[in-house]
Parts: C-alpha cells; structure tokens; sequence
C-alpha cells in the first residue's frame, strides 16, 4: 500500500509522534526539507516478540551504514567528473537509503552534495583541503546502485538538481521545540496575556489606585502543556481609584509623580481549555514623576 491507503492503528496500539521541521520553497517551486526532528512515543498494547524479514524486499538502511560509504565515494566522484560546473562538490548528508537483497544488493541513496572551494581547474579530485562552502551552491540527488556478489559497483545511475546557495533554506543552528524563544515586546501574542497579568496585578495589592503596564522591558515564550510566557515590565499607578472604579480602563491614565512597580509575569495559557493561569510578582521602585528631571535627580526612594 501507499502511506494514502493506510489507516491509524486503534488508540492502544498505535505509537504517536510530535514533530518540527524546517522546510523551504525553490525558487523553482519544488520544496525541500532543510532540518526534521520527531518525538515519537511508543504504543502502550502489545508487544511485537518476533520480525519477519523478507529477504527479498526493499529496506530502509541506516543512513550512516557503513555498507554505504563506497557507493557515496562513487557517486560524488561520479557526479564531479560529469558536471560542467567549475568547482568539485563533496558528500553534505544522506538524506535516506534502501536495501534489496539480490544476486548481490541494490542501493537506493538519497542525499545532499555541496559546492567546496576547489576549482576543477587547480584541484582533479578531492582533498582534505576542499572545504564546503556556506553559501555555495547545493545538489540534491537520488543514486541507484547495483552491487555484486564480488562487491563492485556493477551498475549505478544518478538523478542530481543543483540549486543556487542563497536558494537553500538553511537550517538553523540549533532547534529545541520546548525551550523559551524571545518575542519582541510589541507582539500581538503578549496582548490577552498583559491584560490578564495586570487583572492579576490589580486583584492582588493592596493599593488604593489601578496599576497600569508602563514598559514591557522582554518577554519570551515555551511551548509547554499549552504555553508558558514569562515577561518583564514595569507598572505604574493611575489616576484610577478602586473605591470609585470597578476595573482599570483605557482611560486611566498614570499618575505623575506615582508609585511604581518592577514585575516579573509567568502566565500559562491552555488554548484548547480556553484558560490562562497568570502568577505576577512585583517589587516597588518608588514613587516615579514623569516630568523633565534635573541631571543627577534619582527617581528612587529608599
């Protein structure tokens, strides 16, 4: 069957996965994926106790198989000694393989090869001095392989695209899907979550006046269970009794001279409960005027 025509496994038996990939857009319109990590969590019912191997069938191969090395080897050589492009291209990774066993073994290789610094005029093969370039171009190819029984390479086509350097998405540096990212501190994401937090801010003190969020100095977000905020702002008191207003309003507005307040926010939100959880703590900086101060004027009470 096509990955199409097959459906799930029932709940108990059915392994699940999370995944995170990069994936960019030719200029030609072709995609490609760049980087892809998955989390996969094991099925909970019954345990497979013995495989049935069909010798005869194709298999995946381990990409860093060392069964692999001489067919990568002649399929770079292959590839540098038939392209007119000026300068050699080494191995940059495998992408995937395949095994079949025969009257020996056919490959199926997919992988990635880059342009390196050597120039087919100064170099006739490669050498450790040939080093891939960061923005040179890339080639995405796809080898079959015939190996004999005697182990040579008996027969082998290959089916090679290059693409421009700057045309391939590179991948990031380092991709962690539960780790804090920033976002910028005017990002609409921080608006519901800003306004809960100083709902919390409110509700919590004991001051006669509203508080309302002066500066946001960062803020950065986690995808949890949900996901977690963390930000950092200062807050100011309005003009805006509790005595006499029941909430704080776009019309309040900041007392000056007023009392101010540094505050740490970690908010969780559960998007799929339709629920936010936020814990605001605060640290008083005193009372704060908002007029021209005369150099030297510290705005700090002790």
């Amino acid at each position: 069957k096509t990955w199409q025509d097959c459906d799930y496994k029932e709940a108990l038996e059915a392994a699940t996965g999370e995944c995170t990939a990069t994936v960019g857009k030719r200029s030609n319109g072709k995609f490609s994926v760049a980087t892809q990590t998955c989390q996969i969590t094991p099925a909970e019912g019954p345990v497979v106790t013995a495989q049935y191997n069909c010798l005869g069938c194709v298999h995946p191969v381990s990409t860093k198989s060392p069964d692999l090395e001489p067919i990568l080897s002649h399929a770079v050589q292959h590839f540098n000694n038939r392209t007119d492009h000026s300068y050699l291209f080494a191995l940059k990774e495998v992408k995937g393989a395949q095994r079949q066993v025969v009257a020996g073994w056919n490959f199926q290789i997919t992988y990635t090869i880059a342009q390196t610094n050597c120039s087919k005029e100064n170099f006739l093969f490669l050498t450790p001095d040939c080093k891939s370039l960061l923005n040179g171009d890339i080639g995405e190819c796809r080898d079959n392989a015939y190996v004999d029984p005697q182990l040579r390479i008996a027969s082998f086509s290959q089916n090679c695209e290059l693409f421009p350097g700057e045309d391939f998405v590179q991948p990031p540096t380092k991709i962690c899907a539960g780790c804090p990212r920033e976002l910028p501190v005017d990002s609409p994401m921080l608006k519901e979550v800003l306004t809960h937090s100083v709902a919390k801010l409110n509700a919590e003190n004991n001051e006669t006046f509203f508080f309302k969020i002066d500066t946001v100095k960062r803020a950065t977000v986690q995808v949890v269970a949900g996901q977690k905020f963390a930000i950092e702002f200062t807050a100011s008191a309005t003009s805006c009794s509790k005595e006499s207003n029941e909430e704080l309003t776009e019309s309040c507005e900041i007392k000056s001279p007023g009392q101010s307040l540094h505050c740490n926010a970690d908010v969780y939100v559960i998007p799929w409960e339709k629920k936010i959880y936020p814990t605001v703590k605060c640290q008083s900086l005193g009372m704060i005027s908002l007029m021209k101060r005369p150099p030297g004027f510290s705005p700090f009470r002790s």
